[in-house]
């Protein structure tokens, strides 16, 4: 167990984050001093190690302890309570001695956030040298060259395509459908995913409600331009074929879709895929599919419990092919529990010789909501072997298909602190990916578990709107929800 004590719960969420990404397996309690030297002196003691943070309007005292003796401190200068200047320079204090106590360096050094492209967003949009850029990535956050040249030339690459793409924040929007239902879950999984076999009787009931929300969405937006739509979930196409075909018949009726510049299906599940479900998508006019293997090991996908199997992946893929996507993207995951370097080696020869069109290279994230939080004690030992080499290695393997890094997004506790990276051949960029990295747009999200976030460019923050996650939840109180929409949202656009 790690102990953190702090005077102040200020940067509270700084400190736990950083701490967390040095010990992603540990469980961590906050104490404030007093309660350290009532209650809490013998948890001190037998604790793993015990972060100190003392604040003052001058200078901050951290401190590490291991078994009540002090193995390493600092002081971070300047007023704690401007959190604008003070926040990074106590990360990286933070980070420095956490690095010297555990003989350990991240690759992202004292960043922690999602979106570690925001800083090199921000300088090419300030006019920064590429230079600059990457030195303000290596000495404010301790992060490494390969990392900073990583987030700038996927910054590099969405402002271009944004520029080409003419995507404007007040006039153009974006679509998120959620489909919460899978043929199983997932190990990792933490989505709101149920199980189709046993909720197909109420998939009618679902779809009734989700087809509310669509209706209200498309009125809110009257007069505005409807770019992008990505279908998620779950697993979209675990509905039977007529009712997916139902499904997507209602989710373009009510929507202009002249200037739609992107219509993707997750068809993630290979055992979910059939030639008539992709007549039907095709039917629909979808243009982007992501049929995703995880893995080519069949033993693998045994253990994070995914119902196909590499024969199925590679079939689901011809299958797509031979009906006409030209498309396609594949999602594979590094740092899978039991998989070292050649697993991976494997599993890019097999995607290299299909010659999808996007990759999405996936670290493993042990989340709160996954089977693998609960059975963790079990996998220790089998994950997060060779993440980095991993991810090193399907770098190179996407650079070889033709492909670039086009946006980037980090997790909690994910394997090696470590990132997940979205690859592309030129002009096959999942736009909606890279609008909900960088907030260009408001995102409407639909469904159960979906979220809208509406971008306000005046006071340059985000508001999100969360739908209940629950299926039953969800159909019960769909008007509920749509009224508390109707209420951020505001009377100018709802009336």
């Amino acid at each position: 167990m790690i102990l953190l004590v702090q005077s102040s719960e200020l940067y509270n969420n700084d400190l736990r984050a950083m701490l967390m990404a040095f010990y992603p397996e540990e469980k961590l309690m906050a104490l404030k001093p007093a309660e350290v030297a009532t209650v809490g002196r013998e948890l001190h003691n037998e604790c793993t190690l015990c972060f100190t943070a003392l604040f003052d309007e001058k200078r901050t005292l951290l401190k590490i302890e291991e078994r009540a003796v002090v193995k390493f401190s600092a002081y971070v200068t300047g007023p704690y309570e401007d959190r604008k200047v003070f926040r990074n320079r106590l990360k990286l204090a933070s980070y420095q001695i956490l690095s010297e106590f555990t003989g350990r360096e991240l690759p992202w050094g004292s960043l922690t956030g999602v979106r570690p492209t925001k800083i090199a967003m921000t300088g090419l949009r300030e006019g920064a040298s590429d230079e600059d850029i990457v030195t303000e990535y290596e000495r404010r956050y301790a992060a490494t060259t390969e990392k900073a040249n990583l987030a700038l030339s996927v910054a590099k690459k969405e402002t271009e395509i944004f520029k080409n793409e003419d995507i404007d924040t007040c006039r153009d929007y974006a679509l998120y459908i959620d489909i919460p239902f899978c043929p199983s879950r997932c190990l990792y999984c933490s989505f709101a995913a149920y199980p189709i076999a046993s909720y197909k009787y109420k998939v009618p009931d679902y779809l009734y409600a989700l087809s509310k929300e669509l209706q209200f969405i498309s009125y809110v937006n009257r007069e505005r331009r409807l770019v992008s739509i990505y279908v998620g979930g779950g697993t979209p196409t675990s509905l039977g074929e007529l009712s997916f075909d139902n499904f997507l018949t209602e989710a373009k009726r009510y929507f202009d879709l002249s200037y739609l510049k992107e219509f993707t299906v997750e068809a993630g599940r290979p055992d979910s895929i059939t030639p008539e479900k992709l007549q039907i998508m095709k039917n629909h006019g979808v243009t982007r599919i992501s049929i995703n293997a995880q893995t080519i090991n069949n033993n693998t996908l045994k253990i994070i419990g995914r119902a196909h199997t590499a024969e199925q992946f590679i079939g689901a893929f011809d299958m797509a092919r031979k009906a006409g996507f030209n498309n396609i993207n594949t999602d594979i995951i590094a740092g899978l529990p039991m998989e070292k370097l050649q697993d991976m080696e494997r599993t890019l020869g097999y995607i290299k010789r299909l010659r999808p069109e996007s990759l999405t290279v996936h670290s493993l994230a042990v989340k709160r909501a996954a089977n693998l939080k609960e059975e963790y004690d079990t996998f220790r030992e089998y994950i997060n072997h060779d993440a980095k080499e991993m991810h090193a290695l399907a770098a190179d393997y996407a650079k070889h298909m033709g492909m670039k890094p086009y946006y980037m997004y980090r997790q909690k506790n994910i394997a090696g602190n470590l990132e997940n990276v979205g690859y592309a051949k030129p002009g096959t960029e999942c736009l909606y990916n890279m609008l909900i990295m960088e907030e260009k747009t408001d995102i409407f999200g639909a469904g159960a578990g979906a979220s809208t976030k509406l971008i306000n460019p005046k006071k340059g923050n985000v508001e999100r709107i969360a739908n209940s996650k629950n299926v039953d939840d969800y159909i019960r109180r769909i008007e509920e929800m749509l009224d508390k929409k109707r209420e951020t949202i505001g009377n100018e656009r709802v009336n």
